[in-house]
C-alpha cells in the first residue's frame, strides 16, 4: 500500500505509460505514411523523438521524488510526463478517427483542438518553473514569491487564450477547429510575453548563482551547462526554421537530436543536481564538452569547406572515393587539433597546471604585491587556487586544527601536501579537488609540490613576522605595566617618605628658638629642598603614567579631558565596565582619544564631538567623530599629521589598528581597535 502511494512509483507508472503510447503513435504513423498526409509523415520525427525522449522526461521526475517525494521540480516533471499521455492520445484519435478510418472515432475534432494547444502549458512550464525553483524548490527568495504567482496566473490566462481563439491549426490543418472564441483574443496575446518569462526563469538562476557557495554553486554550474548547450541546440533549430528548413528536411537522427535533445540535457542536469550524484564531476563534463564540442565544429567546417573547394574545381561530382579521402584527411588532422584544443581548455579550466614556471611568478607576484603581513596568507591560498583553478586551498599550520587561511569553500577528501621550510615540517596545504571522483594527475601533484615549497617559504615568514610583532605587544605591555608599577612604588613610597621628611623639616625650623638665624636658614633650606625634590617626583610619576588614570579610571579620565578640551561639545559612551584593562591598552587607548579630542578641538572646528569606547570580545574599541572641517586645508596641519600618526603607531604596537575617515556630509571619525591580551588583574588601590 505504501509502494502504490509513493510519489516515485507513480511516475514511474506515468512514464511508462507516456513511453508507450509515445512508440504506439510513432509506430502508427510509420507503418502508415502512405495513406496520411504529408503534413503529417514530416513531423514523424517529432514522434520518433518523443517516443525516444520520454525516458528522459519521466525518469528524472522518478529519481527525484525517490530521493525527495515534495520536491515541487519532480512534481512538475511528472505532470508534463503526463501531458505526453493525453497529447499522444488524442493525436491517435485523430490519425485513426479522421485519416486512416474516417467516423470510426468520436470526438476527432475536440481531441485535433486538444492536441493543438496541449504542449504549450508543459513545456513552459519545464522551460521557466524548473529554472525558477531550482535546485531546492523554493524561488530565490521571498521578494520572488509574487514573481511566482504572477507566472501561474499568467500561464493559465495564456493557456485559455491558446486553446478558445481561433487561429490556423498546425498539425490538422483540415480538421475543423471544435471550440473557438474571438472574444479570446485580449487572452491569446499574452503568449508573446512568453520569451519574458522564460527569461525570468532563467534570471532566477543567474541571480542564485552571485550568491551560491559550497554544493549549491556546483548544482547551479550543471543547470548552467545544460542551458548553454540547449541554448545552441535551439538556436541552430529556430535559425534554420526561419531560413525555411523544417522537420522533414532534416535527417531523422539531427532532427530528434535538436528538437528533443536540450530539453532532455536539461532536465538530466537538474536530476544529477537535485539528487547530487556525481555533483562535483561538473568540471571534467565541461572539459569534454568544450574540447570535442569545438573539434566536432571545426571538423565539419574543413569537411565542407574541402568538398565545396573540390566540387568548385572539379569538373565532374566527386565520387565515394574522394569523400573517404577528405575524412581521412580530416580524421588525420583532429589528432594535433583536439591536442591543441585540450591545452587550451586546460588553460581556460586548470590554469597554469601545464605551466609551472607561470605559476609560479604568478604566486610570487601576489606575494609581492601584498603590503599588509596579515593579508599575506590569504593571497596566497588565492593565488594557488586562481592559478590552477582549484575550489579550495588552506594553509593548516603544525599544532592548529583549523586553516589559518582558506580560499574557496571546503571540499570531501581535500589533497594535502606538507610544507616543509629547512627541513622543518610546519603545517600542509590542503587543495581541494576540481570534481569528486577525479584525483589530480601528476602534472597537478608536481606543480602543487612546487607551489607548496614556495608557500613554506611564506608560512615561515609570517610566522616569523608575527612572532616579532608579538614580542613587540609584549614588551609594550610589560613596559607600561612596569611603569604603572614604578608610579604606584614611588607615589606612595619615595613620595610619600619625602612628603614627611618636608613636613618634619618644617616642623622643626618652627620648633627653633628665636635667635638662632643658622640653624632656622639651614632648616627653611632643606624644607625647601625635600618640597623640590617631591615635585620632581611627581612630575617623574607623571611622565610614567597619565595621572588621571590611576585617579579617575579610563572613563573618568577622558571625561575630564573632554571638560577641559570642548566642554559642553562631547557626548560621552564609555562601556567598560567589568572589564580590567591591561595598562598599555589603557594607555593607548587615553592617549588616542584625548589626540582625537584635541584635532577635533584645535583643527576642525567641530561644534560636537562623539566618543565611544567598547570593552567587548577581547578588544577595546575606540570611535571619536566631530562635524567639524577635518584637517585638510588648515594651517596647522602638519601638526595635526603627527598626532594622526602618534596615534596610529600606539595602535600598532599592540597588534591593533587605527583609521581616520572623513565623515559623509562633513567632519572626520577616528575609529581604532586594541587587542585586551593580558591576563586580567585587580587595579591598584
Amino acid at each position: 500500500m505504501n509502494v502504490l502511494r509513493s510519489p516515485s512509483m507513480w511516475a514511474w507508472v506515468v512514464c511508462a505509460i507516456a513511453f508507450t503510447s509515445a512508440v504506439a503513435l510513432a509506430v502508427l504513423v510509420l507503418l502508415e505514411r502512405d495513406d496520411l498526409p504529408v503534413a503529417i509523415v514530416d513531423q514523424l520525427p517529432f514522434y520518433v523523438g518523443g517516443a525516444v525522449f520520454v525516458p528522459f522526461i519521466g525518469v528524472p521526475a522518478a529519481i527525484i521524488l525517490r530521493r525527495l517525494p515534495r520536491h515541487p521540480i519532480g512534481w512538475i516533471i511528472m505532470v508534463a510526463s503526463g501531458s505526453i499521455i493525453l497529447d499522444t492520445a488524442a493525436r491517435w484519435i485523430v490519425i485513426e478517427g479522421w485519416y486512416l478510418a474516417p467516423g470510426s472515432l468520436p470526438g476527432v475534432e475536440v481531441a485535433a483542438w486538444f492536441a493543438e494547444w496541449t504542449w504549450y502549458p508543459a513545456m513552459i512550464a519545464l522551460l521557466t518553473f524548473v529554472p525558477l525553483l531550482f535546485p531546492d524548490g523554493r524561488p530565490p527568495s521571498r521578494r520572488w514569491r509574487p514573481v511566482v504567482i504572477a507566472l501561474i496566473v499568467w500561464l493559465v490566462l495564456a493557456t485559455v487564450g491558446y486553446a478558445l481563439y481561433p487561429s490556423e491549426p498546425v498539425d490538422f490543418v483540415d480538421v475543423p477547429r471544435a471550440i473557438r472564441t474571438d472574444a479570446a483574443l485580449p487572452l491569446a496575446l499574452l503568449m508573446v510575453l512568453t520569451p519574458l518569462a522564460i527569461g525570468t526563469g532563467w534570471a532566477a538562476v543567474l541571480v542564485r548563482r552571485r550568491r551560491a557557495r559550497g554544493d549549491e554553486r556546483e548544482q547551479l554550474r550543471w543547470m548552467l551547462w545544460a542551458a548553454a548547450i540547449a541554448a545552441v541546440g535551439w538556436a541552430v533549430l529556430f535559425a534554420t526554421g526561419a531560413a525555411g528548413v523544417g522537420w522533414g528536411d532534416w535527417s531523422p537522427v539531427v532532427a530528434i537530436l535538436l528538437g528533443w535533445g536540450p530539453l532532455a540535457l536539461v532536465l538530466l542536469a537538474v536530476t544529477i543536481a537535485i539528487v547530487k550524484y556525481r555533483l562535483y564531476d561538473i568540471d571534467l563534463v565541461i572539459n569534454r564538452t568544450l574540447v570535442y564540442g569545438a573539434l566536432t565544429i571545426t571538423a565539419l567546417a574543413v569537411y565542407g569547406a574541402v568538398v565545396l573547394a573540390v566540387g568548385s574545381v572539379a569538373p565532374t561530382p566527386a565520387d565515394w572515393r574522394v569523400s573517404v579521402l577528405v575524412v581521412l584527411v580530416v580524421a588525420i588532422a583532429a589528432y594535433p587539433l583536439r591536442e591543441w584544443l585540450q591545452r587550451v581548455v586546460n588553460r581556460l579550466m586548470y590554469g597554469d597546471r601545464d605551466d609551472p614556471a607561470r605559476a609560479m611568478s604568478r604566486l610570487a607576484r601576489r606575494v609581492s604585491d601584498t603590503a599588509v603581513a596579515e593579508d599575506l596568507l590569504p593571497a596566497v591560498t588565492t593565488g594557488v587556487g586562481e592559478a590552477l583553478r582549484v575550489p579550495y586551498v588552506a594553509v593548516v599550520t603544525a599544532g592548529s586544527a583549523h586553516p589559518i587561511a582558506a580560499y574557496g569553500t571546503r571540499t570531501t577528501e581535500p589533497q594535502e601536501f606538507e610544507l616543509v621550510h629547512q627541513g622543518e615540517s610546519i603545517g600542509i596545504l590542503e587543495v581541494g579537488r576540481r570534481s569528486r571522483g577525479e584525483p589530480f594527475s601528476a602534472a597537478d601533484r608536481r606543480v602543487l609540490e612546487d607551489l607548496a615549497r614556495q608557500v613554506a617559504g611564506t608560512v615561515r615568514a609570517v610566522q616569523l613576522a608575527e612572532d616579532l610583532q608579538s614580542s613587540r605587544e609584549q614588551l609594550v605591555l610589560a613596559r607600561e605595566e612596569e611603569r604603572r608599577r614604578l608610579r604606584r612604588d614611588i607615589h606612595d613610597g619615595i613620595g610619600s617618605a619625602l612628603a614627611a621628611l618636608a613636613l618634619q623639616a618644617g616642623n622643626l625650623r618652627r620648633s627653633l628658638p628665636v635667635g638662632t638665624d643658622g640653624a632656622e636658614e639651614r632648616a627653611t633650606r632643606l624644607e625647601s629642598g625635600i618640597r623640590d625634590a617631591v615635585l620632581d617626583i611627581r612630575r617623574i610619576v607623571d611622565d610614567l603614567r597619565p595621572p588621571a588614570l590611576d585617579d579617575l579610571g579610563l572613563a573618568g579620565a577622558v571625561r575630564e579631558r573632554a571638560d577641559s578640551l570642548l566642554p559642553g561639545r562631547v557626548t560621552l559612551d564609555i562601556r567598560t565596565r567589568g572589564s580590567v584593562l591591561p595598562a598599555a591598552t589603557e594607555v593607548a587607548a587615553y592617549r588616542i582619544t584625548t589626540e582625537a579630542m584635541t584635532n577635533a578641538a584645535r583643527h576642525s572646528g567641530a561644534s560636537s564631538v562623539l566618543v565611544r569606547i567598547l570593552a567587548a570580545d577581547g578588544a577595546l574599541r575606540i570611535e571619536v567623530s566631530d562635524d567639524g572641517d577635518g584637517v585638510d586645508g588648515v594651517d596647522d596641519a602638519t601638526s595635526a599629521g603627527v598626532g594622526l600618526r602618534s596615534m596610529r603607531e600606539r595602535a600598532d604596537e599592540l597588534g591593533g589598528s587605527c583609521e581616520v575617515v572623513a565623515r559623509r556630509g562633513g567632519g572626520t571619525t577616528v575609529r581604532a581597535s586594541l587587542p585586551i591580551r593580558l591576563e586580567r588583574e585587580g587595579r591598584p588601590g
